[in-house]
């Protein structure tokens, strides 16, 4: 990368951190800071709500798996897009009606009304390791994509990591969740320029036709949509990334504070549904834009062969900045990247700050609402520090697609259990409901780490964790018997 590339980096991180800061809006108590206090509802602050969710929901994560595993296996992740109407759907229909209908102040305030205390503690704890994880792996990826992109020293790792997390910190500390909402929208659209541009120079700069480029990727299966083998060790087949993506995606839209924030903030359901829907449309362009990409750099490479091509699929969009992406255009990139990776990190460290403040500082004590803000803008700041230095722990987990799918499933497919019996009122006993997060955890972790395709990991996690509980029944017959 060459100056120009710096500046715009500098230039958008610097703009990141203003915008922030500048459109924080009312900060006079802990719901304005955490929910906006329910008043993001105008039709330009819908349409910011729902480029936010779909902001946070692709990470600079997104940058490195979506191209890597289409490289690799081709058109197959495009079969992510069914997972968002239905989303949509379930979310409309039977979700945001019941959520609204209970009147909660806070994300997890449902789970405590129906299921009691010490299932809201035990969600709460899930979702913050959850989240501590996640956002390791946020910055984990994309600071191993930058210093590969812009061919820098390793010794830089920490120093980016550390540039990264400071930055998202600070806007977030301040900024509130108005400063995290505008500038994940913002941040939206830099990912689909910067995206969209790699794209165009790619198609127009590579050796051959676009009929060129169709027949090889035709003639090496990657217009091939769908496997459908039942081989629970295939990664990416029909079953696999339908139920596997349609788990995890309902668990981070219904059961993720994060989301759940952000429907408090619209402040109805109708409002609440709109934002959402403008969300998956934002989310369908990002997928088929990687996804577009991946394909791209299927048929660069097939078309015009690298000897020093690296065999890691992770490795081959670094790869592809660093020797053919001209200088400008490489800084718009690593914008891009920030933009996804910043996006999602706000969130997470505003919305686990929300989760600290309201669901274990408030209950010790009368506290007045000036100390639960003071306590949430603090708690920002450690939660923000604490996920940056996990980052330099993930490398142990694999890939970036079985890191994220690790963590997704160990803790998605039990807290999305969880809502459920909140929203539908099941009256188990807390201990069985905690039970079944518990083993549900377990299995998550089990199947992670087994020969079965990480994708299964959520799916298995949420059946074990929403049947435990049932087995109650049974175990009262038979102490009655």
């Amino acid at each position: 990368m060459e100056f120009i590339d710096y500046l715009i980096i500098a230039v958008y991180l610097i703009a990141s951190m203003g915008v922030g800061i500048a459109f924080r809006g009312k900060q006079d108590n802990a719901d304005d800071y955490f929910q906006a206090g329910g008043r993001f509802s105008s039709n330009f602050q819908l349409i910011l709500v729902g480029f936010s969710i779909a902001a946070t929901l692709f990470s600079g994560i997104s940058f490195l798996s979506y191209p890597s595993v289409t490289y690799g296996t081709g058109i197959r992740m495009l079969l992510v897009l069914v997972s968002f109407p239905a989303c949509w759907a379930l979310l409309h229909f039977w979700f945001l009606p019941r959520f609204f209908q209970h009147d909660v102040k806070h994300p997890y305030d449902i789970i405590e009304d129906q299921l009691g205390r010490s299932v809201r503690m035990v969600a709460s704890t899930m979702f913050i390791f959850l989240r501590i994880f996640w956002m390791g792996a946020l910055i984990y990826a994309p600071t191993l994509m930058i210093i590969t992109s812009a061919g820098l020293n390793d010794n830089l790792f920490w120093p980016i990591i550390l540039t990264i997390g400071i930055v998202s910190t600070v806007y977030t500390t301040i900024g509130g969740i108005r400063g995290v909402i505008i500038t994940d929208a913002i941040q939206f659209m830099v990912i689909l320029i910067g995206v969209g541009t790699v794209v165009f120079y790619s198609i127009t700069q590579t050796q051959g036709s676009l009929s060129d480029i169709f027949s090889y990727l035709k003639e090496s299966d990657h217009l091939k949509l769908a496997n459908f083998t039942f081989d629970p060790s295939e990664n990416f087949s029909f079953w696999t990334l339908t139920v596997g993506i349609l788990v995890v995606n309902l668990g981070i839209y219904v059961a993720d504070q994060m989301s759940l924030q952000r429907y408090l903030a619209t402040g109805s359901v109708k409002a609440a549904s709109r934002s959402f829907a403008i969300n998956v449309i934002g989310a369908a362009i990002v997928v088929t834009t990687l996804v577009f990409l991946g394909l791209v750099l299927a048929a660069w490479y097939g078309l015009n062969p690298d000897p020093l091509l690296p065999q890691e699929s992770d490795k081959i969009f670094p790869y592809f900045i660093a020797t053919q992406i001209p200088q400008g255009i490489a800084g718009l990139l690593i914008a891009a990247i920030l933009a996804a990776t910043m996006s999602s990190m706000t969130s997470g460290i505003n919305a686990l700050a929300g989760c600290l403040t309201n669901d274990f500082y408030s209950r010790f004590g009368e506290r007045s609402e000036k100390s639960l803000l003071k306590f949430g803008r603090v708690t920002c700041i450690v939660v923000g520090l604490l996920s940056t230095i996990s980052a330099g722990f993930l490398d142990k987990i694999g890939s970036i697609w079985d890191i994220t799918q690790t963590i997704g499933g160990c803790f998605l497919g039990p807290l999305f259990a969880v809502i459920i019996f909140a929203i539908h009122e099941f009256k188990f006993r807390p201990l069985f409901i905690i039970a079944g997060v518990i083993l549900g955890f377990a299995t998550g972790l089990i199947i992670s780490f087994s020969f079965v395709a990480s994708l299964w990991s959520p799916p298995g996690a949420f059946i074990v964790a929403f049947l435990v509980p049932f087995t109650e029944r049974l175990f009262l017959k038979k102490v009655s018997g």
